[in-house]
């Protein structure tokens, strides 16, 4: 877990044994990534930064979480300064959209695909932006439509001119879906078959998992949008808050996605029979690609360690078998949640597919 070695009280004036380090990155704060924002607290008027480089940036698959181990934020120096003097410098500087997004539901292989495309785009990959977590919780208080465009600014900073940034929040943030769409912001929402999802989020203590997520989302907000079917049911248990969770995005993105060719799905069983689709991809959320030399070893290899870390042997056949055992036990109360998900989507559930889809 990062420690905060100092506070910043004013970043124009400022004494630290690492005045001339600190002050230039502070310089080029606006367009270089160099400071990366890993917390944010508005009561207290802080904002939070780690030192990051290249290989930092690639080696944190799960920022949002903290920890120490492999996977977890790979930070250098980490100081704190005042929220409203960045509000300030950002509130100035006027820049391209340079950013593409990847939303999830969760346990759905997108940290997978966020590395599959590491491997063949010219990006910064984001994954689990603490700042979009907690924009997400902000703006269902309340709309902050300054801080807003601040918080998608400093996410929107490259080490060039060609590459892009590939932001993965977590699930919790699906709902800033609508605020990307503002900006014109290409994206692609990776969803996994409801009986996977439900199998994923069943197992061991995931259920803790899909509990706290189902409770966070506000349930009465869910069966609201959802309609009475969903609301007749049994919302303490783990199968029906899957469920309605699962629903819930399939339903947010039918809607929004009728409406504009930026945000496409992708199904997570397609992207696992034929990685290749990453291409496809990458060139609708406007990528560019790189040469690199050892993709098709590292693309491989990634599939094959299954994102967790790099030496973590866990891999799409292992992942099959595996949901397998978990929906085998719980038939009965899988067909049921599908017949559910029927219902409210009115959509059948096999082989399901949304109009606005790579295949």
């Amino acid at each position: 877990m990062l420690e905060n070695s100092f506070h910043i009280n004013n970043i124009k004036n400022f004494d630290n044994c690492d005045d001339k380090r600190i002050r230039k990155l502070i310089d080029k704060i606006q367009t270089s990534p160099d400071l990366f924002p890993y917390k944010m607290d508005i009561t207290n008027n802080k904002i939070f930064f780690v030192e990051m480089d290249k290989q930092k940036y690639k080696k944190s698959f799960f920022v949002l979480s903290p920890g120490t181990a492999p996977g977890y934020l790979r930070g250098g120096l980490a100081f704190s300064a005042n929220l409203s003097e960045i509000q300030h410098i950002f509130k100035k500087h006027k820049s391209n959209n340079n950013s593409a997004i990847i939303f999830n539901h969760g346990f759905c292989c997108s940290t997978l695909l966020s590395r599959l495309i590491e491997e063949s785009f010219d990006v910064l990959a984001l994954k689990e932006p603490p700042l979009l977590h907690d924009l997400k919780a902000l703006l269902t208080k309340n709309e902050n439509h300054e801080l807003t465009n601040i918080i998608f600014s400093i996410h929107n900073r490259t080490y060039s001119k060609k590459q892009k940034v590939l932001l993965k929040p977590s699930d919790y943030a699906f709902d800033l879906v609508t605020e990307s769409e503002k900006r014109k912001i290409p994206s692609i929402y990776l969803y996994s078959p409801l009986n996977e999802y439900i199998a994923s989020c069943i197992k061991g203590e995931r259920v803790n998992w899909i509990n706290n997520r189902f409770i966070a989302a506000e349930p009465e907000k869910i069966t609201n949008f959802l309609g009475p079917s969903s609301s007749n049911q049994d919302h303490s248990e783990p199968i029906i808050q899957a469920t309605l969770y699962w629903c819930y995005f399939a339903k947010r993105f039918e809607q929004l996605s009728s409406k504009t060719s930026n945000l496409l799905a992708i199904n997570s069983s397609t992207l696992l029979a034929n990685p290749s689709i990453t291409y496809q991809v990458g060139s609708h959320l406007n990528l560019k690609r790189r040469f690199n030399l050892f993709e098709k070893r590292n693309r491989h290899k990634l599939l094959n360690t299954y994102v967790k870390t790099d030496a973590y042997s866990f891999n799409a056949t292992d992942r099959k078998n595996l949901l397998k055992n978990v929906m085998d036990k719980n038939k009965e109360g899988i067909k049921y949640a599908e017949s559910l998900a029927e219902k409210i989507l009115n959509r059948g559930m096999i082989n399901f597919k949304f109009e606005n889809e790579i295949f």
